[in-house]
């Protein structure tokens, strides 16, 4: 399932098998929250069976994701609150993947990391900061930003 996903496309058997070791099972039935709007963020999903729906703030339609979607990687990025309640249609089996090693996966295959971002760019679009801690495009092109630096003495240093 892992192999099917998009964001991991073209990764080697073996960072396929390394990505494995890191995910661990969730099931969930219909009607169950995965995750809820305004909850801290700790982890990202992918769905490796089933169907969920993802409630965005009004006035926008619900989204449905079905097997090889993922979600939960843009409160990890931002390390904010959850923008979007999450709730299964379905009997859905879910690969979860915690927010360190999803870092560590970023800092290990710079190819990996882009391509969340850009997942990340693309369900944003320009949306406008809110109270609530809804993200903007600019402040992921920040992350990579600051992601390129490296703090030593409380100073960013370019790397």
């Amino acid at each position: 399932m892992v192999a099917r996903v998009p964001l991991f496309a073209g990764l080697n058997a073996t960072d396929i098998a390394d990505i494995m070791r890191l995910l661990r099972a969730r099931t969930v039935e219909p009607g169950d929250v995965v995750v809820r709007r305004g909850e801290t963020a700790h982890s990202m999903y992918f769905v490796a069976s089933g169907e969920v729906e993802v409630a965005l703030p009004r006035p926008r339609a619900p989204v449905r994701l079905g097997v090889g979607h993922f979600f939960g990687e843009v409160a990890l990025l931002r390390r904010a609150r959850r923008s979007a309640t999450i709730t299964a249609l379905t009997r859905t089996h879910l690969l979860v993947l915690d927010d360190h090693d999803l870092h560590a996966l970023m800092d290990r295959d710079s190819r990996l990391a882009g391509r969340i971002r850009e997942v990340a760019r693309t369900r944003l679009g320009h949306e406008l900061v809110t109270p609530r801690g809804d993200l903007v495009s600019e402040e992921i092109e920040e992350f990579d930003v600051l992601a390129d630096r490296v703090v030593v003495d409380d100073a960013p240093r370019e790397t």
